[in-house]
């Protein structure tokens, strides 16, 4: 006689569930149903006809359905999204572009790992592609590159880690996945200079607002977009000497604030700013400037700001051709330059790594060494090269050519023979 089935409610984020064990081809298995409500009584009476209905043996279409991915991913992101994660926000985009139309359909039990591989494979080929404003606007065809795949495949492997926790599923299938081989080239980001960085902040036609945002990049922990936009006027201490900050881009669920000094020299320019906001006792540093929200907070804190800081470098005369235009080596200019210029200026003061770790917040040792190598030009020392006087360069001289004469010919038999 088959064992009467039993099973207890579970108060879960999205409502009441019901486990019920249940031994499925020999494998005691312990599912968990959602009884789409909040009211225990009426999970209580739903969870008994669950109950019947499965001693039944009623069909598949007839019980409670298990949650499809997109339902489940929904009530997921909501929750993560309520407590002001800060991988919410990515983990939303990629949730809406490649999994909810990917594989939303889908129920949790259905779900198998080929399904994630398939769609990471579709990624890699292009036949899903990033929506972005420039490609809607100019038409283009792009990519996800191979960082962005990284990042969406671990997206779903949290969402379906949170599913085998609450043991929905028995297993992760996202495990079983593994980002595919992508040979795409590597280029590095043009990076702005110290002496183009201070005729950018000198000129009278810049942006106040890209100029203090630049050198509060530059000098202060290379504070990110997401960094500097979410600064209020109450992280700067008396005189603007300190500043304290939360770094947003962490792994860390509940990241400590920051405070780092703020150079002497930087100090007037951030008061400056300060005097022309009305001096303000508290406020966001960088409020919005168009629209209805006029010096309030601004709503997309992680805006990009690359084509403004095009746009006023060429505004102050700085024309180099890498800050402006892709090359066979590198991409032009964005923002995120000067996090790199200050890793990079760590490195080249001397500071241990450790330290310099600290202060550009990186908590890989791989990724603070990739942001140094990527910035840095390297130079040869002076006692590696050749002791070549200067007048030497006098003796280079566009290589014209010889004058070639024909090669007397052989005299002929005729001619060898003697006369007379």
């Amino acid at each position: 006689m088959a064992r009467k089935l039993t099973g207890s409610l579970v108060c879960q984020k999205r409502g009441w569930c019901a486990r019920v064990p249940q031994m499925v081809d020999g494998v005691r298995l312990k599912p968990v149903y959602f009884l789409g409500t909040d009211n225990q009584t009426v999970a209580r009476r739903k969870m008994a006809q669950l109950i019947a209905d499965l001693e039944a043996g009623k069909a598949a279409s007839d019980r409670p359905a298990v949650e499809t991915l997109a339902a489940y991913g929904e009530a997921w992101l909501g929750e993560r999204e309520k407590r002001g994660l800060p991988a919410a926000r990515n983990e939303r985009r990629y949730f809406d572009r490649v999994w909810r139309p990917a594989l939303g359909n889908l129920t949790l039990d259905k779900l198998r790992g080929f399904h994630i591989q398939n769609a990471l494979n579709e990624l890699a080929a292009g036949k899903i592609q990033p929506v972005t404003r420039k490609s809607e606007r100019e038409g283009a065809e792009r990519r996800y590159s191979r960082a962005s795949i990284v990042h969406a495949r671990a997206a779903v492997l949290r969402m379906l880690e949170s599913a085998w926790r609450e043991e929905i599923v028995v297993e992760n299938v996202a495990k079983r996945s593994k980002v595919p081989d992508i040979d795409e080239p590597k280029k590095a980001r043009a990076v702005l200079t110290d002496s183009e960085i201070a005729m950018l902040c000198l000129h009278p036609a810049v942006d106040s607002e890209i100029k203090v945002l630049l050198l509060l990049s530059r000098t202060i922990g290379g504070l990110r977009t997401g960094d500097l936009n979410a600064l209020d006027w109450t992280a700067f201490g008396p005189e603007f000497s300190t500043c304290s900050f939360v770094r947003r881009k962490t792994r860390r669920r509940r990241p400590g604030p920051q405070t780092l000094l703020v150079p002497p020299s930087i100090r007037p320019i951030i008061n400056a700013w300060w005097v022309e906001h009305g001096s303000p006792t508290a406020g966001p540093v960088f409020p919005a400037r168009r629209g209805g929200r006029v010096g309030q907070a601004k709503l997309q804190t992680k805006q990009s700001y690359a084509e403004r800081l095009r746009r006023e470098l060429l505004a102050a005369g700085i024309t180099r051709h890498e800050l402006h235009h892709e090359t066979p080596t590198t991409l032009p200019v964005d923002f995120h330059s000067t996090r790199r210029a200050y890793a990079t200026a760590l490195a080249r003061v001397g500071l241990n790594e450790q330290t310099a770790m600290v202060l550009t917040g990186h908590s890989d040792p791989k990724v603070h060494q990739r942001y140094i190598e990527e910035a840095s030009i390297r130079a040869l020392p002076d006692a590696a090269v050749p002791l070549i006087h200067a007048s030497s360069a006098g003796t280079i001289k566009k290589r014209s050519r010889r004058p070639t004469t024909k090669p007397q010919s052989k005299p002929t038999k005729a001619a060898l023979k003697p006369t007379g």
